[in-house]
């Protein structure tokens, strides 16, 4: 009778055996693919920064692949101005606002919802009153002036990983946050040209960074 008890066990160590080097390994790939999504958002970083800094009609061109990394697939791009520095945490030496390309993924826990992939997110550090625009006027993809992709009402940020508190759909405006989201529910590969420009704001000029983003 011990035999079979003795098989039976052995088995049931094996099969968790197989299951935990299952997880390590998931654990594993899915580590490096964040990694590599956030070496995504810092080139894209790089890029906004050298804009930012250069004369009009300077221009940078980055390629970028949204991926499911694990159980996060990241659905689209959000670029955040934070105006409070409570909210500026995750960049150091920023004092009174800071930017950030935050990178954003379903949630796994529900599928209407998305979640911002914490790890990956990239501080840019240039000036607050650049200003961001999109070229959908000249064949670009569309980005939307809330923390929700295009087309969505965004009653409720917090389906996109944002409080109320952060950015409010009855006051948008004047919140201690500004947006611009990119969605990648139409691709997940993008050419994104950033361009300086220069806008008119309040009877100044004023840098403005466009951001033509085309399926890639």
């Amino acid at each position: 009778m011990s035999a079979p008890i003795e098989l039976f066990v052995a088995v049931i160590i094996l099969a968790m055996s197989l299951a935990l080097g299952l997880k390590v390994i998931g654990d594993v790939e899915e580590g490096k693919c964040v990694a590599t999504l956030k070496t995504q958002t810092q080139q894209l970083k790089n890029a906004m920064i050298d804009v930012a800094l250069g004369s009009a009609g300077t221009t940078k061109t980055v390629y970028f692949t949204l991926p499911t990394c694990g159980d996060k697939k990241v659905d689209g791009l959000q670029f955040a101005l934070y105006l409070d520095p409570a909210y500026c945490k995750l960049c150091q030496g920023n004092y009174g606002y800071c930017w950030q390309v935050i990178p954003v993924s379903k949630d796994p826990s529900r599928a209407d919802k998305h979640v911002q992939v914490s790890d990956s997110i990239s501080c840019v550090n240039m000036a607050g009153d650049i200003q961001l625009k999109d070229c959908a006027s000249s064949g670009g993809i569309p980005l939307s002036e809330t923390p929700c992709f295009d087309g969505d009402a965004c009653d409720n940020p917090q389906d996109y990983g944002v409080l109320k508190s952060v950015w409010n759909p009855s006051d948008p405006n004047s919140g201690p946050s500004h947006w611009k989201t990119l969605s990648g529910e139409s691709s997940r590969s993008f050419k994104i040209k950033l361009i300086k420009k220069t806008v008119l704001a309040q009877g100044e000029e004023q840098g403005a960074i466009e951001i033509c983003a085309e399926r890639g």
